[in-house]
C-alpha cells in the first residue's frame, strides 16, 4: 500500500525511532548508536542498535532491521498497513484520505468489500453448522472430537449441500457476484456464464490474518467425496503463501516456540488436546514468507509433519527453509506414520511432549532418513550407508561433526577415525537415498559472509554517511558492481534528489528492509569514508575482473570453439593477467 510521500514524512518524523523502541526496550548510548536487549529474540549480550540519524535499527543477533515500520511490524507482529496504521494511531495522524491517487484509492475501497465478503460469508457458514440443515456437519464435527467450544473458538461452519446457498445469502446483502468471485467464495463457470458457491457438503474452516480478519476458507468433505480438501486461492486479500493457519491466536501469547503442522485439524486436534502453539501451512509446502513470519514470533519452531514418506520430504525442505532464516529447528518424528492429530487422540499432551523432548536437528534428521530402508546387517548396504553419511557430516561445522561422527560410530561399527578419514577424502557430491540431500557442499553461514557483499555494505555505508564519498562514486561506474539484492536500488536511490534512508527503507518489504539496514553495521567504513569507497570499489573491480578471467579461461577449454575465436580469448585473457600485475 503506498501512501503519499508528504504524509509518510509527517509520520515518520513523529515517530522518532528512539522514541518508540525505548517504550520497549531500555536503550544506552554507545559511540553514534544506542544498544540494548533485542526485543525481538532473548538474549543476554546488548546486540540490538538504533541509529537516530538515519533512523533505522538493526540486531546483529536475529538480523532484523529497518525503520521504525519494520519494527512494530515485527513486535507487534502485524502486517505492513497495520503498522502504519498503529503508528498514525500513536501520535493522533489520521490516514490520507488519499492514498496517492484515485485508482489506489478505489483498490483499497474494493478490498475492503471483499473483507467484509469474506466476514459474512465466515458467519453464514457458523449459521448453516448449528442450524437444522447442519446436522450431518454436527455429526461429523462430533465424530471427530470437535466439541462445541472448540467449534467457537476457530469459527467452524458448514457449507450447505447446495450450488446455490452462499450466493443468494450474500447478493441480498447487496454484494455483486464479481466482488463475490474476487473474494474466492464463488466460481465462474466460463461455458455457462453462470456463477455458483465454491464450497458444498463441506465442513468449513475460516483462515483469518495476523490482525484477525477473516481471509478466506479451507474446506473438508464430510462424505466420500473429493478431493479431500478444498482451499481459497490467491485473491485481493489473501495469499497462501504469506499467512498460516492459526497464527492469529498466537498474538499474544508468551511463546517460547511455535510447531509447524500440515493441516488445519492437526492445529485444531493439538489445541484440544492442550497443546495451543501450532500453527499450519494452507496447500502448500512452507514458503520463505512464511518462514518469515513465523520468525516475528519465536527463534525455535519444531516441524511436526505426518509420518508418510510425503509428510518427511516436506519435513527435509521445510526445515531447510526455517534454517536459511534464521530459525532453530527441530523435527518430532511420528511413529506408525501417524499424523500429529491421530497421535494425540491416542498419546494425548504427555505423549506429544515425550516426543518434543526428544525432536531431532536437521542434520540428525537427515542421517536418520538416509538410514531408512538401509539393512545395516548387510555389509554392502551398511558401507554405502556410512560412506553417503560421512560425506554429509564433513560438510558440518566442527563441533557437529565430532558429535555426528560418534554416532555414525556407534550405528554401524566402523572405527571413529575411519569415519573422519572417509569424510575428509572429499567424497562430497553425493545423492542422499529418498532424495533428501541435494549435495555435499556446505552452506555459507552468516558468519562466513560472500567477500562482495561485506564490501558492496562499506561502500554503501560510506556513501550514506559521507557526501563526499556519495559525490566520488557518482563519477565511477558503480551500478554494475553491485550484486547483493537490494543494493543497486538503493544507490540509485542514494544519487536522486532529496534522498532520505528512513523514508525509503520505511516503503521495502521485510526481508529487503533487514537487507538496507545491514549497512548501518559497518561502522569500520565511517572513520575514512572516502579512502573506504574508493579502496572498495578498486576491490569489486578486481573481484570482477577475476570472475572475467575465469568465464575466459573456461571458455578456453571447449574443443568446439574455432581457433581464431581461441586465439582471440588467449590474447584477452593474456592482457587481463597483465592488468592484474
Amino acid at each position: 500500500m503506498a501512501f503519499p510521500s508528504v504524509w509518510m514524512d509527517e509520520l515518520l518524523a513523529k515517530n522518532d525511532i528512539v522514541s518508540v523502541i525505548s517504550s520497549y526496550v531500555e536503550l544506552k548510548p554507545k559511540g553514534r548508536k544506542l544498544w540494548g536487549l533485542c526485543p525481538l529474540h532473548g538474549e543476554k549480550t546488548a546486540s540490538f542498535s538504533v541509529s537516530p540519524d538515519k533512523q533505522l535499527f538493526y540486531c546483529f543477533g536475529c538480523h532484523a532491521g529497518g525503520t521504525v515500520i519494520q519494527f512494530i511490524m515485527d513486535i507487534e507482529r502485524l502486517p505492513y498497513f497495520e503498522a502504519v496504521q498503529f503508528l498514525a494511531n500513536r501520535v493522533g495522524m489520521e490516514l490520507p484520505s488519499e492514498v496517492n491517487d484515485k485508482e489506489l484509492r478505489e483498490q483499497r475501497a474494493y478490498r475492503e468489500r471483499l473483507y467484509e465478503a469474506v466476514k459474512r460469508a465466515a458467519r453464514f457458514y457458523c449459521e448453516c453448522f448449528f442450524s437444522e440443515g447442519g446436522k450431518v456437519a454436527q455429526a461429523y464435527a462430533t465424530a471427530r472430537g470437535l466439541n462445541k467450544d472448540i467449534v467457537l473458538r476457530f469459527g467452524i461452519g458448514y457449507a450447505p449441500n447446495d450450488w446455490e446457498a452462499l450466493l443468494k445469502h450474500l447478493t441480498a446483502q447487496g454484494f455483486s457476484a464479481k466482488e463475490l468471485v474476487d473474494a474466492g467464495l464463488l466460481v465462474r463457470n466460463e461455458d455457462r456464464k453462470s456463477v455458483y458457491d465454491a464450497y458444498r457438503n463441506r465442513l468449513i474452516f475460516p483462515i483469518l490474518g495476523a490482525s484477525g480478519r477473516v481471509l478466506g476458507f479451507g474446506a473438508r468433505v464430510i462424505d466420500d467425496g473429493s478431493p479431500k480438501y478444498i482451499n481459497t486461492g490467491d485473491t485481493p486479500i489473501y495469499n497462501k503463501r504469506n499467512n498460516l493457519y492459526g497464527l492469529c491466536y498466537q498474538k499474544n501469547a508468551q511463546l517460547s516456540d511455535l510447531v509447524m503442522v500440515e493441516g488445519y485439524m492437526d492445529v485444531i486436534g493439538l489445541y484440544k488436546a492442550g497443546v495451543e502453539n501450532a500453527v499450519a501451512s494452507l496447500g502448500t509446502a512452507l514458503t520463505q514468507q512464511q518462514a518469515r513470519l513465523l520468525k516475528r514470533y519465536v527463534e525455535t519452531v519444531y516441524i511436526a509433519y505426518d509420518g508418510d514418506a510425503a509428510g518427511q520430504n516436506a519435513t527435509i525442505r521445510g526445515m531447510e527453509i526455517l534454517k536459511n532464516e534464521g530459525l532453530s529447528v527441530r523435527v518430532i518424528s511420528f511413529p506408525d506414520q501417524l499424523d500429529p492429530d491421530e497421535y494425540v487422540q491416542l498419546y494425548g499432551a504427555e505423549g506429544f511432549a515425550r516426543l518434543k523432548q526428544n525432536a531431532l536437528t536437521l542434520s540428525a534428521f537427515k542421517l536418520e532418513n538416509m538410514a531408512a530402508g538401509v539393512n545395516l546387517e548387510v555389509e554392502n548396504e551398511r558401507e554405502r550407508y556410512a560412506k553417503q553419511a560421512c560425506a554429509y557430516i564433513n560438510t558440518l561445522q566442527p563441533v557437529e561433526q565430532e558429535r555426528y561422527y560418534k554416532q555414525l560410530a556407534k550405528k554401524t561399527g566402523y572405527e571413529l577415525e575411519a569415519l573422519k578419514r572417509q569424510g575428509g577424502s572429499g567424497s562430497a557430491a553425493v545423492i542422499e537415498s529418498g532424495g533428501f540431500l541435494r549435495g555435499g557442499l556446505r552452506r555459507q553461514s552468516r558468519e562466513e559472509e560472500p567477500v562482495r557483499e561485506l564490501l558492496e555494505r562499506s561502500l554503501l555505508c560510506s556513501a550514506l554517511y559521507d557526501a563526499g564519498a556519495l559525490q566520488y562514486l557518482k563519477g565511477e561506474e558503480v551500478q554494475s558492481r553491485l550484486r547483493t539484492p537490494g543494493y543497486r536500488r538503493l544507490y540509485d536511490a542514494m544519487c536522486g534528489a532529496g534522498f532520505s534512508i528512513a523514508a525509503y527503507v520505511s516503503g521495502l518489504e521485510q526481508s529487503e528492509a533487514e537487507k538496507v539496514s545491514a549497512i548501518i553495521k559497518e561502522e569500520g567504513a565511517l572513520l575514512e569514508p572516502l579512502r573506504t569507497a574508493r579502496e572498495c570499489l578498486e576491490r569489486l573491480r578486481r573481484l570482477d575482473d577475476e570472475e572475467e578471467l575465469e568465464l575466459l579461461q573456461l571458455k578456453l577449454k571447449d574443443p568446439a570453439l574455432p581457433a581464431e575465436e581461441k586465439a582471440d580469448i588467449l590474447k584477452e585473457i593474456q592482457t587481463k593477467i597483465r592488468a592484474k600485475k
